[in-house]
């Protein structure tokens, strides 16, 4: 084990030897590790997400060629830091967060941050669809 300190003298960590060997050979799981749920799938449509779940990772669970919040989410790596940089605000439990064809239902928050999101993948509008297809083509 190894005090980590930072350039002005505090202790920012401790490192273990499982950290170490981790880094060199990736993820070992032991007894003391619990798998945590960091999604639910509903339906075709509906997910129950924990809002620290990477953007990445949601990518990947809905199967998605491109990242569809890449011009939006700013810094933001969470569901949670997505919700705030589209919002600009904390929201309130119940309250509705509406991106393209994504609908984000905050499910349970605390005064810091999001911890619950309900996310519903909405068919995308054919019109919509023609009328970008329109913006793109050069005239």
């Amino acid at each position: 084990m190894a005090i980590v300190i930072d350039e002005y003298g505090g202790t920012s960590g401790i490192i273990t030897l499982e950290d170490i060997l981790e880094e060199i050979v990736g993820d070992i799981t032991d007894e003391s590790d619990e798998d945590e749920i960091l999604y639910r799938k509903l339906d075709d449509n509906n997910y129950i997400f924990k809002g620290k779940i990477l953007i990445d990772d949601i990518i990947e669970i809905l199967n998605f060629d491109e990242d569809p919040f890449e011009f939006i989410r700013g810094e933001s790596e969470t569901l949670a830091g997505l919700i705030l940089e589209l919002t600009g605000e904390m929201p309130k439990v119940k309250q509705v967060v509406s991106f393209n064809n994504f609908k984000f239902f905050i499910e349970a928050a605390d005064k810091r941050r999001i911890t619950s999101v309900r996310m519903k993948v909405m068919e995308k509008d054919p019109e919509q669809e023609k009328e970008k297809e329109d913006i793109e083509k050069p005239k």
